[in-house]
């Protein structure tokens, strides 16, 4: 993902579970802790890489287990010439036919360090929680979706994400996004791009402390209606404290878009409602300081470890797993309302 402009997001939140010192609910965060402890022993998955195919295979056979049907869309990207591997799981509902769709998305590959001179350390970059968090949540989802006896009257279709991080160290349009990009043409192809009426986008989710961020590239009403989910949970104070008011006045002042370029906008700027649930700003690390230079002030409640060897288990905490997984399904009914056009709540 990149900032289009200061860093700086908003978004949901959740709950946890109640074995993990938090409300009740049904995504556990130990189970989605388990798995990024699977991914992070993979190593480092890059795009096109061995391992992120090792990864596929973990998530598949996990989906299998659950007596979930995963398919793969895999395509050859012309100009990179590396294969993407996205996989994705539909929850069949109501219509599996012809009904509308709900997708909910994580991206489960790892920025690519090696060969840039940015990456001036000596440790892999693992990508526990990004990369590892939000695709390890979404298993969990869906193991809470096969096990729900009323499902949503929508179809739900789960994706996991190959190729979301810019190949370039410094974020390039041209070379980020390719695996939502070729999976929003399958799906064109396929007639389910007219039945997709919702998107909702889970990154970078797992870190202690985690809060979510506004995102001015996602839809409104798809914000309020996390942020009513997030409120029946108790758990409004982790929501939309970024950007402030005073960063967004600024934003506007310079005709900046306060937005985060990430997956969503693939299916944004084709007409699908989509929304970002994020835990971005504060997360950056400064820049080296040139001399005379005083480090920027830091909010100190939150870790900073972005794209850097900090992202690793030792960063992340289950209850905030269980928390990304949990505001999700508390959201579900409205969702499903939302994609149906039944707005009864």
């Amino acid at each position: 993902m990149q900032k289009s402009s200061p860093r700086v997001l908003t978004l949901a939140a959740g709950l946890t579970l109640a074995a993990c010192g938090g409300p009740s609910g049904p995504v556990d965060g130990a189970r989605a802790m388990a798995h990024v402890e699977a991914l992070v022993e993979i190593g480092p998955r890059p795009f096109g890489s061995d391992n992120l195919a090792k990864a596929a295979d973990y998530i598949e056979a996990q989906l299998v287990e659950m007596g979930l049907e995963p398919k793969r869309h895999e395509e050859m990207q012309p100009q990179e010439k590396k294969l993407i591997r996205n996989l994705y799981c539909m929850i069949p509902g109501a219509d599996p036919e012809g009904g509308p769709i709900l997708m909910i998305g994580a991206h489960y590959d790892t920025k690519l360090t090696t060969g840039h001179d940015e990456w001036t350390h000596s440790e892999p970059f693992v990508g526990a929680i990004d990369g590892g968090g939000a695709p390890a949540v979404l298993i969990e989802i869906a193991r809470a979706l096969a096990q729900q006896p009323n499902r949503p009257q929508a179809n739900v279709l789960l994706y996991w994400i190959d190729a979301e991080e810019s190949i370039d160290w410094t974020w390039n349009d041209d070379r980020a996004l390719l695996g939502s990009k070729a999976f929003y043409g399958f799906l064109k192809a396929n007639g389910l791009t007219k039945r997709l009426k919702a998107f909702v986008l889970l990154d970078l989710v797992g870190s202690k402390n985690m809060k979510f961020d506004e995102d001015g590239n996602s839809a409104t009403s798809l914000l309020k209606l996390f942020g009513e989910a997030a409120a029946e949970l108790g758990e409004s104070s982790r929501m939309y404290e970024f950007p402030t008011d005073a960063e967004v006045a600024e934003y506007k002042r310079r005709n900046l878009n306060w937005g985060t370029i990430d997956d969503h906008l693939v299916f944004k700027n084709r007409g699908i409602p989509s929304v970002l649930l994020i835990d971005f700003s504060q997360r950056v690390p400064p820049p080296p300081l040139k001399p005379g230079q005083t480090a920027p002030p830091r909010d100190p409640r939150f870790e900073q470890w972005w794209h850097t060897p900090d992202d690793d288990l030792d960063a992340m905490d289950p209850d905030s797993l269980a928390f990304a997984g949990n505001l999700v399904m508390q959201a579900l009914p409205r969702l499903d309302a939302f994609v149906t056009k039944k707005r009864g709540r």
